[in-house]
This record gives structure tokens, sequence and C-alpha cells, in this order.
């Protein structure tokens, strides 16, 4: 049987990649620059449809609706001038680059707008699960990202795989970090506002260059000279070289912390706020008693509440009485609270 990948000679091997990724026509050229051009474009309806899926991001995040986040990926047209920017890249269009970052920061500007007013609107909340994952960003996002780039120009040259699309847009995940970028930081959440920054910063960057691949890999760059591109492509390689080496080193220490550590994956859902500082207000009459956890083991209308606490002394039989009508009037009904007291010796001898 022959070998299909014959990695022994230049030319077989050249000619294997070609069937893989076949060039494309002239006309098919024009065609895709006109497609790609027009969803790179700030134009009402981008503008419409970057507020709506911040919009929908932020809320989706605060509510932690994974179906609602993916359905603001899905909605987002922030994808097209990321992939306008690779294409210009690649074919030395200089008009299209200028279109594109356009787009490209306008949109992200809108994202941002939008996500700091609904956390202004929602203050006090404590960081869903969906806000915490996007604020664990590490070198395999960046993987991620370049995949998701290369995919989607690649797709947008077949119609074949227009449908697929979608699925690249859920994998990108654009607006969902930057919905966290604004909605974190203002309820109080500067590290998670910070690290999803990181996140958005990677795949903004990965998309680009990911999608610049595609399209070389496609033959798009043939219409410029080697030894002939202009200044401003090579500066804009420069650049982003630059921006994706620096993006690695504090992405390649958090993915060896998580090799350490392992995985973020909470056993309880976290209280309200408000319930928290209720409950540390009650035990502060209580010095010789320690919260060591207090959180949620479901969702309402199910919802109850786990409390652990540690004691070295005699506690009032009306502690966990008291304490039970304390969250329960935090929260507004009478649902299940359970309170467990772990009694014993003290083994830090510092306190």
């Amino acid at each position: 049987m022959k070998n299909p990948l014959p990695f022994g000679k230049t030319e077989q091997v050249k000619d294997f990649f070609t069937s893989l990724f076949p060039p494309m026509e002239r006309e098919d050229r024009i065609e895709l620059l006109d497609r790609i051009t027009e969803g790179s474009q700030l134009s009402r309806d981008y503008i419409v449809m970057m507020i709506l899926s911040s919009a929908l991001a932020s809320l989706g995040l605060l509510q932690s609706s994974t179906a609602v986040v993916i359905g603001a990926m899905l909605v987002a047209p922030l994808m097209g001038p990321l992939i306008g920017a690779g294409m210009a890249i690649t074919q030395g269009n200089a008009k299209l680059f200028r279109i594109s970052m356009g787009g490209v920061i306008a949109g992200i500007a809108i994202g941002l707008l939008v996500s700091v007013f609904i956390g202004l609107l929602n203050p006090g909340f404590e960081p869903t699960l969906e806000i915490e994952a996007r604020g664990e960003p590490d070198a395999m996002d960046l993987g991620i990202a370049f995949l998701s780039g290369f995919f989607a120009a690649y797709a947008l040259t077949n119609i074949k795989l227009a449908s697929s699309i979608a699925g690249v847009a859920i994998a990108a995940a654009l607006v969902p970090p930057l919905a966290v970028v604004g909605v974190a930081f203002m309820i109080g959440l500067p590290v998670i506002s910070l690290n999803a920054s990181l996140l958005l910063a990677t795949n903004v960057v990965a998309i680009i260059i990911g999608a610049a691949a595609a399209f070389r890999v496609l033959g798009l760059h043939k219409s410029i000279q080697a030894d002939n591109k202009p200044t401003w492509i090579k500066r804009a390689l420069v650049l982003f070289s630059l921006i994706t080496l620096l993006l690695l080193i504090p992405l390649e220490l958090k993915l060896i912390s998580k090799k350490k550590t392992g995985q973020n994956r909470p056993l309880t859902l976290p209280v309200a706020k408000h319930t928290r500082e209720v409950v540390d207000e009650y035990l502060s009459q209580y010095p010789d008693i320690e919260l060591l956890l207090i959180g949620r083991s479901s969702v309402e209308p199910d919802s109850e509440v786990v409390v652990i606490l540690a004691g070295y002394d005699e506690v009032e039989k009306s502690l966990s009485t008291d304490l039970r009508s304390a969250i329960r009037k935090s929260r507004g009904a009478k649902i299940p609270v359970k309170i467990m007291l772990l009694q014993g010796k003290r083994l830090d001898t510092d306190k």
C-alpha cells in the first residue's frame, strides 16, 4: 500500500498539503474578500449585535447560565473583523486592516461599556462558576484561539463548511471574557477582571494569527512578493509576535500552577454577600467559634445553606437555632439550613 504521507520527498509533501488545502481561484478570492470586508465594517447592525450579545453574556454570567452564555457567543459579531485583520495581513491590504482593527476596537469598547453598566446595576454578586471559568486562562487557551481562527478562516472559504462557523464561535468565546472584564470589576473582583483581560487579549491575537495562517496556506498571500512586503505588514507581524510571547509568560505560569494544584472545582456554590455578612456579624459574639465554610448545595427553589463551624469550648444550644433564623431572614425564605459544629482542641499554637 502506498504511503499517504511521503515525507521523504519535498515535492510530494508539497503536493500532499496542496491536496488538503487547494489554492483558491481568483473569482473565489474576490468574492471572499467582499464578504469578509462587509463583515469587518463598523455598521449599525454590528453595533446593535455587540450591545445585545454583551448584555446577554453579562446577564448569563451573573446567573451562571451556560445556555445564555453560549447564546451570546453565537450572536456576537466580533469574530468578523478579527478574520478580516488576518486576511489583511496575508494579502497586504492596508485598507481592510484599518477597517478590521477599527471594528475590533469598537466592539471591545462597546462590550466593556455594556458589561460595566450591567455590573453597576448588580452590585454584591458572588463570582459564579461561569465568571470564575474566564478568570483562569492558561497556555491551552492560546492554542484553542489559534485553531479557532484557523478553522473560521478555512470555513469561510468553503460554502460546505458554513454551518460550522457557529461551533467556532463557541470555541473562541470572545464576548464572555469581555463581559467578565466589566462585570467582575464592578462587583469588586479586580483579579478576575484582570485575568479575563488576559484571556480576551489572548483570544484576539491568536485568532488573528490563526486566520492569517489559514489564508496563507490557501494561497491568498501570492498577490505580494516575499521580498517586497509593505512595511506595515512587517511591523504588524513583529507586533503580534511580541504580544504573543508576552502573553505566553503568564499563561504558561498559570498552566504550570494548575498542574500542581489541580483544576478549580468548588464543592459548594457561594452564598450572597449579604448572607455571609450576617453570619460573620452573628459569630462575632462568639470569639471561640470559627467559620470554616458557608455555601449553597444547590439553586432555588431547593437551595440548602450549609455552614461548618469549629468550636473549642462549650457552645450555647441556642446558637444553631438563632444562626439558622438569621440566615433565613437574610435570604427572605424558610430554606433548609444545615449547621455543623466541629469541636476539639486547637493545634495552631500561634492563636
